[in-house]
């Protein structure tokens, strides 16, 4: 009898225990769903606010404080850092006073709950870390294979006048107690002492929560950190500060950077930037273009990559509306690429391919058209450290770039195994030079024709001077309408014994005065030079030719039409040209050539040259 009455006295103890324990927790959450200076307009703005649980994450650390294990709670998000100056883009922030140099030591794990799983990530020494007491903040690089699926955005306005952010509202998602995910609502108040001072209410595990913009609610002012409770208000961070203290971390070298023993670490989550601008480019009428992939490319990608639009999730696409000012596309990998051909063929809106980067190239082998008429690009940082040793041809690479003008991220490449450089740079019009090709090993390359067709701003082409392309086959058409090209300094050494196409090669280059460079030139092989000084109207002597054995030259087509300073061709008269040679029209137009005796030596008859040749 006894037994049971203490068995019973057990379970109604135990019941009511169960019974306290609800109501605490009832109590508890009633309190942490009730705490706000105000509430959202609408289901829809409560709802699209929680889906940013995908960015947040709780921090639960366990340390050991006079003897006894503690459990401090914090509240921790994942944001994006979209800073050239910075050489990594997504990051975990909470407060230094919640994660510090105690606990992210190298070699040691740090553990969260994300998204209800528990998830951990291992310092290391290729994993940036940004700590700073005063500023109460820490910063942890996160990786793709970390696996987090959104990130936050940051309000650059606090980065030119944090005065333009008074009194906008804000939420802070937070889990405070370590329970479920919150919100609190209130008014950034004021600007105080690099603090943002707002009236958002927080619970105990706040810390570290964002401030989040209402209306745009994936965009952030800075990093909540604690309160006054008697006059009711709070403080945090601005995200300007902490990226001005990690720049000058990063300045005075306290921690190891990304490209460290020259190696990358490469991801499958890329940053692409796309600037769409209200009022048309006088180059370009159509700069207005919403197309971010090429077409061919979309076609065959679509189930090895998704994007992430403006923050908005989506499948593989050619277009998008996008808006004036910058969008961020983010290319999400789901296997490696072999083929990056026609990737952005047509999209005149790409801005900024840094972060290209992280894409591993290393199995890649066709590139035909990848970045064609991408003309809002004027560099090609972020191409620095590929691999390209697999690639064959590099046919229409970059043509119609018509913005480009600085190359020197290829001055590492490989390309000692392509055939094919044709039309590579061709419509490069605001190229001034191609220093950064000055160290390319194109030995194995038999197809330059058209390479540089079109670059009118071409000036300066020294950096070829010891290119060796001996195995060259086909020049056609190489420097086409460079109208900048006044001499062809960097030629001089080169060895083209086994050409056999001239045609176009200088045609149209309208400065070209100085031909000098080509007189130890071997062109015994090549049987076409039609067109090859067209409408070079600043020619006025054929000196560099002299030496020119064209004994097998079977086309002459125009060879200097339209060469209206053209006075000398006494360098030509012991050429040797075949009578079955093509020599139409070869110096139509040459309004200043008055003496055409040194022709006289030629194997045809004086009616052919002159009713043929002018």
């Amino acid at each position: 009898m006894e037994e049971c009455e203490s068995k019973n006295n057990k379970k109604s103890i135990k019941n009511q225990n169960l019974l306290n324990s609800k109501n605490e927790s009832q109590n508890l959450i009633k309190e942490i769903c009730n705490f706000t200076h105000g509430k959202p307009t609408n289901i829809e703005e409560i709802t699209e606010l929680y889906s940013n649980e995908s960015s947040m994450c709780k921090i639960i650390c366990k340390t050991i404080k006079d003897g006894k294990i503690a459990t401090q709670i914090g509240t921790g998000f994942f944001c994006e850092i979209n800073d050239k100056y910075i050489p990594f883009k997504t990051a975990l922030f909470t407060n230094n006073h919640i994660l510090n140099d105690n606990k992210i030591e190298i070699g040691k794990e740090i553990e969260f709950e994300y998204l209800k799983n528990i998830k951990k990530i291992k310092i290391t020494k290729n994993r940036k870390v940004f700590t700073n007491e005063k500023l109460d903040y820490t910063c942890i690089e996160i990786f793709d294979t970390d696996e987090i699926n959104k990130f936050f955005r940051v309000d650059e306005t606090i980065f030119f006048n944090k005065d333009c952010i008074k009194n906008k509202e804000i939420f802070i998602l937070q889990y405070p107690y370590g329970e479920k995910l919150c919100y609190g609502l209130g008014r950034i108040l004021d600007i105080k002492d690099n603090l943002i001072i707002h009236s958002a209410s927080t619970l105990e595990g706040s810390s570290g929560s964002p401030l989040i913009k209402r209306y745009n609610n994936n965009i952030i002012f800075g990093i909540h950190l604690d309160g006054d409770k008697i006059k009711k208000y709070n403080f945090a961070t601005p995200f300007d500060n902490i990226i001005i203290d990690i720049k000058y971390q990063l300045s005075h070298n306290k921690i190891n950077l990304i490209n460290n023993n020259n190696t990358i670490e490469y991801r499958n989550r890329i940053n692409l930037i796309y600037y769409k601008n209200s009022s048309k480019s006088l180059k370009d009428n159509n700069n207005d273009s919403n197309r971010i992939f090429g077409e061919i490319f979309v076609k065959y990608n679509k189930d090895n990559i998704k994007l992430i639009i403006n923050n908005n999730p989506s499948e593989l696409i050619s277009e998008f509306n996008l808006k004036e000012g910058e969008n961020i596309i983010q290319l999400i990998l789901i296997n490696k690429l072999t083929s990056l051909s026609n990737m952005f063929n047509g999209c005149k809106s790409l801005k900024n391919i840094e972060e290209l980067k992280y894409l591993n190239t290393q199995e890649v082998n066709d590139v035909y058209y990848m970045f064609g008429e991408c003309s809002s690009l004027s560099d090609l940082n972020g191409l620095q450290n590929w691999n390209t040793s697999n690639i064959k041809d590099f046919y229409c690479m970059f043509n119609g770039c018509l913005s480009l003008s600085n190359i020197k991220a290829l001055q590492n490449w490989n390309v000692s195994n392509a055939e094919s450089f044709s039309w590579m740079f061709a419509g490069c019009s605001s190229l001034p030079n191609l220093n950064g090709l000055q160290n390319w090993n194109v030995s194995n390359g038999k197809y330059f024709n058209s390479m540089f067709e079109g670059c009118s701003s071409l000036s300066d082409i020294k950096a070829l001077q010891n290119w060796n392309v001996s195995n060259g086959i086909k020049f056609s058409g190489m420097f086409n309408s460079c109208e900048s090209l006044s001499n062809l300094n960097g030629l001089q050494n080169w060895n083209v014994s086994n050409a056999n196409k001239f045609t176009c090669l200088f045609h149209s280059c309208t400065s070209l005065s100085d031909i000098s460079a080509l007189q130890n030139w071997n062109v015994s092989n090549v049987y076409k030079f039609g067109w090859m000084f067209a409408f070079c109207s600043s020619l006025s002597s054929l000196y560099g030719l002299q030496k020119w054995n064209v004994s097998n030259g079977k086309e002459f087509l125009k060879m200097f039409m339209e060469c209206s300073s053209l006075s000398d061709i006494k360098p030509l008269k012991n050429w040797n040209i075949s009578k079955e040679a093509k020599i139409y029209l070869m110096f139509e137009n040459c309004l200043s050539l008055l003496d055409i005796k040194a022709l006289d030596n030629w194997n045809i008859s004086k009616e052919t040259l002159l009713n043929d040749i002018f």
